[in-house]
């Protein structure tokens, strides 16, 4: 099992990709001064998984305010006082590891829900859409951007996440929804998903958190 350590502005600073990410969700900032403002007026906003030194995988996330790339997505409108999952890197396993201590931490602090902005071609910057809905996020909306699509993803944290320890793997399995944007979409424009229910499987367990 890899070691899961809080994120540094030392992080940022040694680990190029650790360092692009922070620079495209925060507008250009230079990682490590980037992290140490926000570590000071809203806390801890990343972590590290390492196994005998290696860096196996990182997620960094935080308040929209400090994340201002959020708002050149046409996924809006985005609901106040939810925070954003930028980005994680790593394999499937890293990153279910990683996405439960990021949820723990946030649960723990009191934060009731998180929103992320998922690639439904897994570019850039961003997780795939399929890896989290699978691990029991919900689809909200989509958008284009570059002629590329995007979903506006969420999980509640108050009313259905208990997390104790970190993932031991999936425990079940969701359908991929089918978003498909409605005619007549260009680039720069919205559509409304339907609600998730019609299209997550009931009886996915998701993602494994383990109380």
């Amino acid at each position: 099992m890899p070691g899961i350590e809080a994120l540094t502005p030392e992080d940022v600073r040694s680990v190029p990709r650790i360092a692009g990410a922070v620079s495209y969700w925060s507008g250009h900032r230079r990682g490590d001064e980037w992290l140490r403002e926000v570590l000071e007026e809203w806390g801890q906003a990343g972590f590290t998984a390492r196994k005998d030194g290696e860096l196996l995988g990182f997620a960094l996330y935080g308040p929209r305010s400090r994340l201002v790339r959020v708002e050149e997505y046409p996924i809006g409108p985005l609901e106040e006082g939810r925070v954003f999952l930028a980005y994680a890197e790593g394999d499937a396993r890293i990153r279910r590891h990683l996405l439960v201590r990021v949820l723990g931490d946030l649960k723990g602090r009191g934060v009731g829900g998180v929103d992320a902005i998922a690639s439904d071609l897994g570019a850039g910057w961003h997780l795939p859409t399929r890896f989290l809905l699978e691990c029991g996020w919900r689809p909200v909306r989509q958008g284009w951007k570059g002629g590329q699509l995007y979903t506006l993803v969420r999980t509640d944290l108050a009313s259905s996440v208990e997390v104790r320890e970190l993932a031991r793997g999936l425990l079940g399995r969701v359908k991929m929804p089918s978003l498909k944007p409605r005619g007549g979409l260009i680039p720069g424009t919205l559509t409304r998903s339907r609600p998730a229910s019609e299209h997550l499987e009931k009886a996915g367990t998701g993602c494994g958190y383990i109380a």
